[in-house]
């Protein structure tokens, strides 16, 4: 039976209570890239896994995690415009995809350990940063379970029963992590439910 309870920072056992036994990816030390820096979020991936999961009720996808270089390092600066495009100096910022919804990415800040929305179709060099989407890669992971948590609701053939569910779920994740608020990733995501 799954608790009501939302926990700060998700177990495995919340996680796959909502997401499916097995649903955790779970790394081992050697297979974190070394760009990434933040320790809570190594520390999570490691004990704790985050989820490689597709969400079919709103299109996010995670599984690319499990693949050899699923999570691959990107220049910050460079994707987000803040290093001249004539500028070959080495990285020294990181991001890493950690979900994808159509095209548009859910990237983890390797030193921050922030996730931040990135939108690939910037009309201009670095135009694709569109804004915090969660605290942290343990609160992601918890907006995932909350997601799944809901899924079945959220396929309600009944409009109105599923848009009171997709509020109900909605000020749940807001209360749960407050980047959700004003969020364009999650907009564009609760728009697709309704």
């Amino acid at each position: 039976m799954k608790s009501n309870d939302t926990p700060l920072i998700p177990d495995a056992l919340w996680l796959e209570e909502r997401l499916g036994e097995g649903s955790l990816w779970r790394p081992d030390e050697a297979a974190l890239p070394a760009e990434l820096t933040h320790t809570a979020s190594r520390e999570f991936l490691l004990t704790v896994g985050f989820p490689a999961v597709h969400l079919d009720i709103v299109g996010i996808d995670t599984r690319h995690l499990r693949d050899e270089d699923g999570l691959e390092p990107c220049d910050a600066d460079e994707i987000y415009g803040e290093r001249y495009p004539d500028d070959d100096s080495p990285p020294t910022n990181f991001a890493f995809t950690v979900a994808t919804w159509f095209d548009q990415q859910l990237m983890l800040g390797g030193e921050l350990g922030d996730i931040t929305h990135y939108d690939p179709n910037g009309w201009d060099h670095g135009a694709g940063w569109k804004g915090p989407a969660a605290d942290s890669l343990p609160d992601l992971a918890v907006l995932l379970g909350l997601i799944a948590e809901s899924s079945t609701e959220l396929e309600s053939a009944d409009g109105t029963a599923r848009a009171a569910v997709a509020a109900d779920l909605r000020e749940r994740m807001i209360a749960h992590d407050l980047n959700v608020d004003g969020s364009a990733f999650w907009d564009g995501v609760f728009e697709c439910l309704v």
